[in-house]
């Protein structure tokens, strides 16, 4: 059976030049340069390895890795591919646990020695129900609303988490250990709003079952509009009990089973 390899690059030259490569040394190729390609590409068939370039737009290669494997059931041989010192390469690959790593200015060849060595290694991927968990994450800029919603809900048996801008909240959702089933998410939030993050994550199926519901002190009719506009869940004032809402969403961790 032919070997299966996915890159995972955001740029098209680097793309172009390692299909052509990995093709020429009797690999079947699948390319993905954003995560929605990613998830089209995982629903395409198992992979004996695959190719992930350190740096991209959306997330860091190191933490797409460790998202891929704790919450897609990944058991392919993961090859972080960076220009970055070698060093620094093997400290980010060792920490969540890639199967290898190599410099670009080793060259191609050096990526395809170290796919063949890895791919003939690896078994085909067994797919895996991520974990049910009951942790809430609450993304708003203000620090004194998220803390008084991290109070109560707390108090009701939650795991909170908490991000005070879109970009960190992105990052956080990639790893198992942050990965929320709930997002509380502020409308009106510096540099991406509310509604355009909410847009992103029910876009892509990578993060298929967490919950975005929009709260904000806005009005409820112009709040509601919105939330049917991007996709989400629900919304809640903010000035509403929010933790009552939460609780019939999501089983409070003495009840799970």
């Amino acid at each position: 059976m032919t070997q299966r390899v996915l890159i995972i690059d955001d740029s098209a030259l680097s793309l172009a030049v390692l299909l052509a490569a990995l093709k020429g040394a009797g690999f079947e190729v699948v390319a993905a340069n954003n995560l929605a390609d990613v998830s089209q590409a995982l629903a395409s068939g198992p992979f004996h390895a695959v190719v992930i370039d350190l740096e991209m737009p959306e997330t860091f290669g190191d933490d797409l890795s460790e998202f891929l494997r704790e919450a897609k059931g990944l058991t392919a041989p993961v090859i972080l591919y960076s220009d970055f010192d070698d060093q620094k390469l093997r400290e980010r690959a060792a920490a969540v646990k890639a199967s290898g790593c190599v410099n670009k200015s080793s060259g191609v060849p050096a990526l395809i020695s170290t796919v063949k060595q890895l791919a003939l290694k690896a078994e085909e991927p067994k797919p895996t129900a991520p974990r049910g968990t009951t942790r809430v994450m609450i993304v708003d800029d203000s620090e004194m609303t998220a803390k008084l919603i991290e109070a109560e809900l707390e108090d009701k048996g939650f795991e909170i988490i908490l991000a005070d801008s879109v970009d960190k909240a992105t990052r956080l959702i990639l790893k198992k250990q942050t990965r929320p089933n709930l997002i509380l998410l502020d409308v009106n939030m510096p540099n991406v709003d509310g509604a355009h993050f909410c847009r992103f994550i029910k876009g892509n199926s990578l993060f298929k079952g967490i919950k975005v519901v929009l709260c904000s002190g806005m009005e409820v009719d112009k709040l509601k509009g919105i939330a049917a506009a991007c996709g989400a869940d629900g919304f809640v004032p903010k000035d509403s009990f929010l933790s009552r809402w939460v609780l019939e969403q999501i089983e409070p961790p003495d009840q799970a089973r």
